[in-house]
């Protein structure tokens, strides 16, 4: 089987253990609604690594403004275009916002992603993305019980080096690895350094993401929310997620400010 039929393949997988888990759809929703939070009526947005189409789908029935373009490496028949993230198809200054859970920590070379994404936007735009983050927890859950790698000690900017790398093929401690390069980086890139809000997701842990199984009964769903909202202070230890937002730079009024580093496990 080829990469690409195999990568299909896997997208359907997906789209079939989404529709048999629906605490695990109201999960991502709520992520989901913290990309679609910020991007003003009627903005023109590219998804990058829209893989198998979730928050198309949901943006198009929640905000029916926006021009959503949806995106992907993998040509599959949900998504609007087929193309590298690394090299996007889009004229400069052509969109207001680029949005994408996790596909950032899957990229080969972030930094030409981020320098693509600073050429296609307008003034005033940004990236927004959710991602898996580094914290003691998150430590032990993807480094002992998680298929893709999780090496805080990458080369941020080459995390798999100069071999050619699988589709799927990961690092969950890449945005964080990321998040911690010093402001001028991200300024040679065109973009600021990254704003960085913690997410608590104990529901995410118990539901065992896009595995066949689960640990959350779908009624006690509502109640780890609360606990995640309750326990924000603890986030720096706990969460598992992050949302983080780039700026274009001279979108900016003053000086960035560098990401207070979150605590080390």
């Amino acid at each position: 089987m080829t990469g690409a039929s195999a990568g299909h393949r896997r997208l359907l997988e997906q789209q079939e253990i989404w529709r048999r888990k629906p605490a695990l759809r109201a999960i991502y929703e709520s992520w989901f609604d913290l990309l679609l939070e910020s991007l003003s009526a009627g903005a023109r947005v590219l998804e990058a690594g829209a893989g198998p189409g979730f928050l198309a789908a949901h943006a198009r029935k929640r905000r029916p403004d926006l021009k959503w373009v949806s995106s992907d490496i993998l040509p599959v028949p949900w998504n609007d275009v087929a193309a590298d993230a690394l090299r996007l198809p889009l004229a400069p200054a052509s969109v207001d916002a680029i949005v994408g859970l996790d596909f950032i920590h899957h990229l080969a070379r972030p930094g030409d992603f981020f320098s693509e994404a600073a050429r296609v936007l307008r003034r005033g735009g940004s990236v927004a993305v959710v991602e898996p983050w580094v914290t003691p927890l998150s430590s032990v859950v993807y480094g002992l019980f998680h298929e893709e790698r999780f090496e805080r000690r990458c080369s941020p900017w080459r995390p798999f080096g100069d071999r050619a790398k699988e589709a799927f093929e990961g690092n969950n401690a890449l945005v964080w690895a990321l998040a911690q390069r010093p402001e001028e980086e991200w300024h040679t890139l065109g973009l600021a350094a990254p704003r960085v809000r913690l997410l608590n997701s104990f529901g995410y842990l118990l539901s065992m993401g896009f595995s066949r199984m689960s640990l959350l009964p779908g009624p006690a769903l509502p109640a780890l929310q609360r606990l995640d909202d309750a326990a924000r202070r603890l986030s720096s230890w706990t969460a598992l997620r992050a949302h983080l937002v780039w700026e274009v730079r001279d979108a900016l009024r003053g000086p960035a400010t560098r990401v207070p580093s979150p605590a080390t496990p």
